[in-house]
């Protein structure tokens, strides 16, 4: 019994808070923790069942019994006594590795707080600019080519080649290199005059 209430001690400070943990989990890792959960208590229940403490050798009734082999058998009990097992220590290998890892998901996280709060500032704007517009029942041709740029334009004042196929034309500025000099050749039947 004291045994297993040393491995208890040893395991209980260590115990991990999974309503807590539960908490501050989206919905779809549920499963996840259910699985993570259920491998802890095998883990908890293996390290329950053994001792605290490494069990004790009588080196000196195996000298008796062996003494041919006293220089190993001493040799053995000081590298037995030697092996210490830090518990709840984590090497420092991997807590550089952990500090790194935390380190990049922070920069990840202000990122994309930086994104949202950027998001937020285009759909102010968005939304300025569509609760000043008229309702749509009464939009005319200037309305249609300002709040929709993409698929009505204006070319008095737009430098947009008609598209009415939508092909692409405007998205780059290849035909304005290509025509840059192009002038309209005079036709035989058109008079300077009129």
């Amino acid at each position: 019994l004291q045994v297993v209430n040393m491995a208890a001690k040893r395991v209980a400070t260590s115990s991990v808070n999974w309503a807590k943990l539960g908490d501050r989990l989206v919905p779809e890792h549920a499963s996840e923790l259910i699985r993570l959960k259920g491998q802890n208590s095998t883990f908890s229940s293996a390290v329950a069942q053994l001792p605290a403490e490494l069990p004790k050798f009588d080196f000196a009734a195996l000298k008796k019994a062996m003494p041919t082999h006293s220089a190993l058998i001493d040799s053995l009990q000081k590298q037995y006594e030697a092996v210490k097992i830090p518990y709840g220590e984590v090497p420092s290998a991997h807590n550089k590795e952990i500090d790194s890892w935390l380190n990049y998901n922070k920069e990840r996280v202000e990122l994309h707080e930086m994104k949202v709060a950027d998001g937020i500032e285009e759909a102010k704007k968005v939304e300025a600019k569509w609760s000043a517009a008229p309702p749509v029942e009464h939009f005319d041709r200037q309305h249609f080519s300002e709040y929709f740029p993409q698929h009505f334009y204006d070319l008095r004042y737009q430098a947009r080649v008609p598209d009415p196929c939508n092909i692409g034309l405007n998205d780059s500025n290849e035909l304005e290199k290509r025509f840059a000099d192009y002038k309209v050749l005079r036709r035989a039947d058109k008079v300077d005059d009129h």
